[in-house]
């Protein structure tokens, strides 16, 4: 038996947290959040509490996303621009190890790790798809059509047995069987669906569509659409809390986050971060937030507590998609 596969049972369930073991050179004991800057084509690692920027990797064209997994000691990042790659990367010694072209397959987004650290999956966005990646080798699987213009960001329920995707040009939701590959059903949300979250126990699916100013809560059981509250703004991204209390939604025209009661499904306040923020990161322990300004070159941090800005951190030019990295 390999410490792999002792790991893996164990921190199955803890996917989520995204925790990275130590090593020389690897994170500090506070952890780290990588941030994907997709105009300078690197993902810079920014320690998560003195908000230092401790390194630097070059990655391939136009990251967009980025997604980690606790037993494998690696990141993955979706490069959209140009050849459409997948960058792998070694969180301890910080650099990428490989970069897979994943033609015929083109356009890269959305990014999640299954929990038994298996399979990455990868939203395609001009193949109407997502691909299913072997997290080893960065070998294609197979493909799961959705058959939706520009398939965009994912959703993956806890147990991993199923995939949600957003549909950008389509203004719907995708619900993916992973088991046989097959769509459950399209679900119609709104105009430029974009943003995707589960609540942490599993029972509702939130989307955000940035064109009608909107957040559709759907039931992950039934498939019906439970509300729709209005987010002014262009919401592009939402993100919850690991209680389930709050959900974050990024307003890139607005300049700012705002923060929704999740059992009132309600817009409670809205905090200024800067130029067209998109990508949230929220760490662990539900204080503190991360938001990449995608025009403005800055990430801001803020204090969930309070609602209201703790740093603005000068980073890069066009941060965007994030992951949060802690050593044991």
């Amino acid at each position: 038996m390999t410490l792999r596969d002792v790991l893996l049972p164990i921190l199955c369930c803890a996917a989520l947290v995204l925790l990275v073991g130590a090593g020389d050179g690897s994170l500090r004991d506070g952890g780290a959040v990588l941030v994907a800057d997709k105009t300078d084509d690197v993902v810079f690692v920014v320690d998560a509490q003195t908000y230092a920027v401790e390194d630097t990797v070059a990655v391939g064209r136009g990251p967009h996303e980025v997604a980690a997994h606790p037993a494998l000691g690696r990141a993955y990042v979706a490069n959209y621009e140009g050849e459409g790659t997948l960058s792998i990367l070694d969180l301890d010694t910080r650099t990428e190890v490989e970069r897979v072209d994943l033609s015929p397959y083109s356009r890269p987004h959305g990014i999640t790790v299954h929990p038994n650290g298996e399979s990455v999956y990868v939203t395609v966005e001009a193949s109407q798809a997502v691909i299913e990646v072997d997290a080893e080798t960065g070998e294609v699987q197979r493909a799961l059509k959705t058959q939706q213009e520009g398939s965009h960001m994912l959703g993956l329920s806890a147990d991993g047995g199923r995939l949600y995707t957003t549909n950008l040009g389509s203004g719907t939701a995708s619900v993916l069987d992973l088991r046989d590959g097959s769509v459950v059903q399209h679900l119609q949300t709104g105009e430029g669906t974009e943003g995707i979250a589960l609540t942490p126990d599993g029972g509702e699916l939130w989307v955000s569509n940035r064109a009608e100013d909107t957040v559709t809560i759907i039931d992950t059981e039934t498939l019906e659409t439970l509300d729709t509250i209005d987010v002014s703004g262009f919401p592009l991204r939402v993100y919850m809390t690991s209680d389930g209390t709050q959900a974050l939604v990024s307003c890139a025209r607005a300049g700012e986050v705002a923060f929704v009661d999740v059992e009132q499904r309600a817009v409670v306040t809205r905090v200024a971060t800067g130029n067209a923020p998109v990508g949230v990161q929220i760490t662990p322990d539900d204080r503190r937030a991360f938001v990449g300004n995608m025009r403005g070159g800055t990430v801001t941090v803020l204090d969930l507590d309070d609602r209201s800005v703790l740093r603005q951190i000068d980073l890069g030019t066009g941060p965007d998609g994030m992951a949060f990295v802690s050593a044991q």
